[in-house]
């Protein structure tokens, strides 16, 4: 059977903060006292057994973890009103 995935949607720390609305500090702190989030949230697409990291967020895993909407995806409702 053909076993296809979705592409996952991966950001850059820049594109991250931009998105979050966060400092660089914050990003910094969740790498390193949140292993949860680093489990579930991060993607290092730097090969295997090099010095350095090339860290990507995953756009779907990491609204999930923190409880927001996913970039572009309309607010709810409720949302709506506790902003006006």
């Amino acid at each position: 059977m053909d076993q296809r995935t979705t592409p996952r949607q991966l950001l850059n720390k820049a594109q991250l903060r931009e998105w979050l609305q966060v400092s660089d500090f914050w990003v910094r702190d969740r790498l390193d006292n949140d292993p949860e989030f680093v489990d579930r949230c991060v993607v290092d697409l730097a090969p295997e057994n090099s010095p350095r990291r090339t860290l990507r967020w995953e756009v779907e895993a990491t609204a999930d973890y923190l409880g927001i909407p996913m970039p572009g995806s309309p607010a709810k409702r409720n949302q709506l009103e506790t902003a006006a």
